[in-house]
C-alpha cells in the first residue's frame, strides 16, 4: 500500500538558525548514533576517520553516543557553534538525529504525520507566531523506517477534525475546557468517539487547589534543568496563578496560545490515540496553557518569555521518553474528578 506523508505548512519553512541560535541542540543533550552512522565512522579510513572516532563512544558501549565535554558540548561542535563534522566531511558525516532534529515523524498505518518540535528555538518561533489555520500538505517525501500501524484511523481523524474545530471556532478559554470535556466524552464512547456527545452541565471552576495539583503533577516527572526546577519550585509556591487559564494582556497572546494549543493536538492526539487514550492528550492543551501562562505570569510576561517557555516545556516534558505517558494519565484523573463533581 502507498504511504502518504503530511505536515503544516511550517513544517517546509523550517531552517536551522545555526550558530545565530541561543540554545544550541548540540549542547546539553545526550546525543544517540543511529546504526548506519555509527557504521560509517567505525569504517572511514585515514585521519578522517580517526578523528570521527575520537569523539564517539567504541563500538563495545551501546547506544552509541557523541562523546560531549564536561561542559556538555558535542565534540564536534566549533568554537563558532557549527558542526565540525559537516564542514570538513559534508552531511554523509552527520547522524539521522543531527540531520532530522526538530522534526518528528508519526507513523499512522497508509500514511506518516510530520512536523517540528517545540524545543528547538525557531521551531517554536515558526509554530506559535503563525496565524494560518491548522491545514496539512502533502509531501513528496517519505522519513526513513516506516513504521506503520494498521488499526482503523478514521475515527480518530475524525475526532481530531472536531477537536480543532472547537479550537478554531471559540473563545480560547472555552475552547480548551472544550477540548478537556471532549476527551473525557471519547473516552467513555469508544465506538465512536468523534460523535460523543460533550456534556451540557458546567464544570466547577478551577481554583488554586487545581493549580496546585497542576504543578505537583509536572514536578513529579523527570527534571532535566536548572532553569525548569527552579521554576517549577516557584510555581509552588504560588498556586493561584495556575488554577484557571487567564490570557495574559499583550495583545499576542490570544493567538500564541491558540497556536501552542494546536500543536499539541496534532502531535500527540494521533499516537496516544492509537495506544487508547483519548482523554489524556485532549486534556494537554488545557494543562500546558494554563502552566506556561501561570510561569509567563511568575517571570514578568511577554512574548519572548512565552516562547522561552514554551520551548522549555517540549525539552522537558516532549523529550523525555517517560514524562507524557507519566503525565496524561494524572490529567485524565483530575478531569475525571471535575466531571463527578458536576454531575
Amino acid at each position: 500500500m502507498p504511504i502518504a506523508h503530511y505536515a503544516p505548512a511550517v513544517y517546509s519553512r523550517f531552517c536551522c538558525t545555526a550558530s545565530a541560535c541561543s540554545d544550541n541542540c548540540c549542547i546539553g543533550w545526550e546525543i544517540d548514533i543511529d546504526p548506519d552512522t555509527a557504521r560509517f565512522y567505525d569504517t572511514l579510513p585515514g585521519p578522517d576517520g580517526d578523528w570521527l572516532r575520537a569523539g564517539i563512544s567504541p563500538p563495545g558501549e551501546l547506544p552509541r553516543r557523541f562523546c560531549a565535554g564536561e561542559d556538555g558540548r558535542c565534540p564536534f561542535l566549533d568554537e563558532n557553534n557549527l558542526c565540525g563534522a559537516y564542514l570538513r566531511l559534508g552531511e554523509r558525516a552527520m547522524a539521522e538525529i543531527c540531520r532530522e532534529h526538530p522534526r518528528f515523524h508519526n507513523w499512522c498505518g497508509p500514511f506518516v504525520e510530520s512536523g517540528l518540535g517545540l524545543c528547538c528555538e525557531e521551531a517554536c518561533r515558526l509554530i506559535l507566531t503563525g496565524r494560518e489555520p491548522f491545514r496539512l500538505t502533502r509531501l513528496e517525501d517519505l522519513p526513513d523506517d516506516p513504521e506503520g500501524t494498521m488499526e482503523p484511523l478514521e475515527p480518530l481523524l475524525a475526532l481530531r477534525r472536531r477537536a480543532f474545530r472547537l479550537l478554531e471556532e471559540r473563545p480560547l478559554p472555552e475552547a480548551l475546557e472544550a477540548l478537556a470535556r471532549l476527551g473525557y466524552a471519547a473516552q467513555h464512547c469508544p465506538g465512536a468517539p468523534d460523535r460523543a456527545p460533550l456534556p451540557e452541565t458546567a464544570l466547577p471552576p478551577l481554583t488554586g487547589q487545581d493549580g496546585a495539583a497542576l504543578v505537583e503533577g509536572f514536578a513529579r516527572l523527570e527534571r532535566l534543568t536548572d532553569e525548569w526546577e527552579g521554576l517549577l519550585a516557584q510555581a509552588a509556591e504560588h498556586p493561584e496563578l495556575f488554577g484557571a487559564f487567564t490570557l495574559p494582556g499583550d495583545p499576542e497572546a490570544e493567538g500564541d496560545y491558540r497556536q501552542l494549543a494546536g500543536y499539541l493536538l496534532y502531535r500527540h492526539l494521533l499516537p496516544f490515540g492509537l495506544d487508547g487514550d483519548l482523554c489524556g492528550p485532549l486534556v494537554l492543551p488545557l494543562a500546558v496553557c494554563r502552566l506556561t501562562a501561570g510561569l509567563e505570569r511568575l517571570c514578568g510576561g511577554g512574548r519572548e518569555q512565552r516562547l522561552h517557555l514554551a520551548k522549555l516545556f517540549s525539552k522537558e516534558v516532549e523529550y523525555c521518553e517517560e514524562s507524557l505517558p507519566a503525565l496524561l494519565p494524572e490529567l485524565t484523573y483530575r478531569q475525571a474528578l471535575r466531571e463527578r463533581r458536576a454531575e
